[in-house]
């Protein structure tokens, strides 16, 4: 009996990348996040190297999206914003390691 050879090609189904993860600068906040579990504003910037108004709307848009929450905690006279990961985000995020992963698969 012949063996099945591999196929020449990987089917490539770009609409499983979630779009909202694969934004450069959201992969970056989510693994950031994702590996502090918590992270303030601050730290977050610096560490993504973001502007405070790029990364707030960037926080916006994964907050509605239901990837992640905020809270502010009184910091002296100023808040401090704290992120974390929701359940559903640190889902998505696995999702999306995992099928990228998939498609790295080659020698």
């Amino acid at each position: 009996m012949r063996s099945m050879a591999r196929s020449k090609y990987i089917i490539f189904d770009y609409t499983k990348i979630d779009k909202l993860i694969h934004n450069r600068l959201r992969l970056a906040m989510l693994s950031s996040i994702a590996y502090s579990e918590e992270i303030d504003f601050s730290s977050l910037k610096n560490t993504v190297k973001a502007t405070d108004g790029n990364l707030g709307k960037q926080i916006e848009i994964l907050e509605e999206a239901g990837y992640i929450v905020s809270r502010s905690l009184p910091a002296g006279k100023r808040t401090q914003k704290i992120v974390a990961l929701t359940n559903k985000g640190r889902n998505a995020l696995i999702r999306y390691k995992e099928h990228v992963a998939s498609l790295l698969q080659f020698e």
